[in-house]
């Protein structure tokens, strides 16, 4: 047997063996792990948001809450406790106003269809008019069962009265007459004056014949649940301001019909021009159309 007589290379302490595994290929790996189980646990199990501020709310998610607080405050009667938590919604202003707009909009968007929804605008309206606001949500609501029912009474034919046999007996406890229920009622807001500010005619062929009403303070700031008279001949019409979500809560409108004059009054308010607003001939773009009205009456 032969040996081999080539120079065998001397191993050293210093000197790496050459393994399957790199520390390159280990970091790649570790990385690329983490990558998808940070991934899986975000579309498999998201992680929840706790210990928000009420501040931090989503503008919709702001207005049920803001149904919360009048539903407790319903039960409550803490008026303080009602204001402390809206005024922690940092509102930027009036946390009543804005109590009463949220029960404006939810009673537009569906809140009226379920009657856990009809309470708490209830609550909310209970609220903010104890403390002399207003909106439209008063006129939105339906009346109460109880009036109802005794308009429905009232409405019935009396039956006929039928002859009762006297008693041989006195009877042993005279029945009490019953006790009615007491309601509550919230407090009616103190009446508001207002003036006209200004009677203007446009002309526009996608609005023809319309008033345009808007209602504002002092500060221009919309006033919603506002009612504006429309009269004409012997007949008028009520419209009301905010119900146009869309347009501000200061606006309402009006469609007039041709050749048919028509007047606009508020209460507290006088006549808008005094005379009539007549839907006129009017030319835009060389196309024929009939005049409109923009009025805008403003809080003394």
């Amino acid at each position: 047997m032969q040996r081999d007589l080539r120079p065998q290379p001397i191993k050293t302490a210093s000197t790496p063996e050459t393994g399957y595994f790199s520390a390159w290929v280990f970091a790649l790996c570790l990385i690329v792990g983490m990558a998808l189980g940070i991934g899986f646990t975000r579309v498999y199990g998201p992680w929840q948001r706790g210990n928000a501020e009420p501040w931090q709310l989503r503008p919709e998610e702001r207005d049920h809450y803001m149904m919360a607080i009048a539903l407790e405050y319903s039960h409550s009667g803490d008026t303080a406790k009602a204001l402390d938590k809206l005024i922690a919604l940092r509102p930027g202003g009036d946390p009543l106003a804005q109590l009463a707009e949220a029960a404006c909009a939810l009673g537009s968007r569906g809140y009226l269809g379920s009657e856990s929804g009809i309470r708490a605008l209830r609550s909310a309206v209970a609220l903010y008019t104890a403390q002399g606001r207003a909106g439209c949500a008063e006129q939105l609501l339906p009346p109460l069962a109880t009036e109802a029912a005794a308009e429905v009474q009232l409405a019935q034919p009396p039956e006929t009265q039928r002859s009762t046999p006297l008693p041989t007996k006195r009877p042993l406890q005279e029945a009490l007459p019953a006790t009615p229920t007491p309601r509550y009622r919230p407090a009616l807001p103190a009446p508001r004056n207002f003036e006209v500010l200004s009677v203007r005619s446009f002309c526009d062929l996608t609005r023809p014949a319309l008033i345009e009403v808007f209602v504002v303070d002092y500060l221009g700031r919309g006033i919603p649940g506002q009612r504006i008279r429309a009269r004409w001949g012997d007949r008028e019409d009520i419209f009301v301001s905010g119900l146009k979500a869309e347009r501000g809560d200061a606006y309402a409108d009006f469609q007039m019909e041709e050749n048919i004059d028509y007047s606009i009054d508020m209460a507290g308010a006088d006549d808008a021009l005094g005379t009539r607003l007549s839907t006129d001939t009017c030319y835009t773009e060389n196309r024929r159309s009939l005049k409109s009205y923009r009025v805008t009456f403003v809080e003394r």
